[in-house]
C-alpha cells in the first residue's frame, strides 16, 4: 500500500488530445490497483483538440463538419461535463486513492478541496478577484449551451464573476480523478463554431453569453501569461494545499502499459480521419 504521503508531479508539456486522455486513464487506473501514488500533472494540447464529456451525445452537440474542416480532433474525456476545445491552456489532472487522509471521502468534498488547490495556484499567478461559486447556470432560460464554459456549476472558479476554470470529476471504487482547464487564451467563435444548436437564434445566443461569461489569464494579468510560468504556479499551490513528499516524476511501466492497452484500444478517440 503506497503511503498518503508520497505525492508525485509530472509535467508533460503540450502532448497529442488522445494521448493526454489516455495518460489520464492509465494514471487513476493504476492509483485504483494500488500501483501509483497521489499525482499532479500538468500539460498542455500540441495542436487545438475538442475534448467531449464521458456521457456526452457527440451527434446532438458536436458539428463534426466544421472540426473536419477545421482539422480539429475530437476525443471523449473519462469526466463527465460539456464540450471544450483544448488551444491556449493550461490543464491539470489531479488523482488520488480512495481514502486519503487529505480528501473527503465523496464526490463533492473532494471536489471542493481541489478547487481550494486551484485558487491557491491562481493567485501564486497574481490573479485577483477569484472565487469558488456554487452551481447557477449561465444563459439560462431557452439556451442550454453543449459548451463547458456556459455553465458555472459547484465549487467551480471565476475570476471577477467570469468563469475561469471548468473542471471535471471521475470516481472509481479506490481512486478518482479531477481534471481541468484553465484558459491563458481563446478564440471563442472558433470553438463556438464546432457545436451544434437546435437553431441560429440559440447558436448566436450561446455565442453572446459564452464571451460575456468567461474570462482568461490573458485578459486579467499585466503580461502575457506563459504555460511555463502558470506551470510552475500550480505545482507551489497543489504543493502547500497538500502537504507531504513530492517528487517530480514519469509515467512508471504499469502506467506505459495501460497507455499503450487504451490508445490501440481507440477508446477516447471519436473522429479518427483528423489523425491519420
Amino acid at each position: 500500500m503506497i503511503d498518503d504521503s508520497a505525492w508525485r508531479l509530472i509535467e508533460d508539456g503540450a502532448l497529442d488530445g488522445r494521448l493526454n486522455m489516455a495518460i489520464d486513464r492509465a494514471i487513476l487506473t493504476a492509483c485504483e490497483r494500488g500501483q501509483s501514488p497521489a499525482t499532479l500533472r500538468l500539460y498542455g494540447w500540441e495542436k487545438p483538440t475538442l475534448s467531449i464529456g464521458y456521457s456526452q451525445n457527440e451527434f446532438k452537440d458536436v458539428d463534426k463538419v466544421q472540426c473536419e474542416q477545421n482539422n480539429i480532433p475530437i476525443v471523449r474525456r473519462f469526466t463527465g461535463g460539456r464540450a471544450l476545445l483544448h488551444q491556449f491552456e493550461l490543464t491539470y489532472s489531479l488523482v488520488a486513492p480512495i481514502p486519503h487522509t487529505q480528501f473527503p471521502g465523496n464526490l463533492a468534498g473532494a471536489f471542493g478541496i481541489v478547487s481550494k488547490a486551484v485558487i491557491a495556484s491562481l493567485k501564486q499567478a497574481g490573479v485577483p478577484q477569484l472565487e469558488m461559486v456554487g452551481k447557477g447556470q449561465r444563459g439560462s432560460g431557452q439556451t442550454r449551451s453543449p459548451a463547458c464554459f456556459s455553465a458555472i456549476n459547484h465549487w467551480e472558479i471565476t475570476a471577477g464573476g467570469k468563469k475561469l476554470v471548468g473542471s471535471a470529476q471521475r470516481r472509481l471504487n479506490g481512486a478518482f480523478l479531477q481534471h481541468g482547464s484553465i484558459l491563458l487564451d481563446w478564440d471563442p467563435e472558433l470553438a463556438h463554431s464546432l457545436l451544434r444548436f437546435s437553431s441560429k437564434t440559440e447558436k448566436i445566443r450561446g455565442l453572446t453569453s459564452l464571451i460575456s461569461g468567461t474570462q482568461t489569464l490573458k485578459e486579467i494579468l499585466p503580461v502575457k501569461p506563459e504555460w511555463e510560468q502558470i506551470a510552475r504556479c500550480f505545482a507551489y499551490g497543489f504543493q502547500n494545499t497538500f502537504p507531504g513528499f513530492w517528487k517530480p516524476d514519469t509515467l512508471n511501466a504499469s502506467e506505459v502499459e495501460f497507455v499503450k492497452k487504451y490508445l490501440k484500444g481507440n477508446e477516447q478517440i471519436l473522429h479518427a480521419k483528423s489523425f491519420k
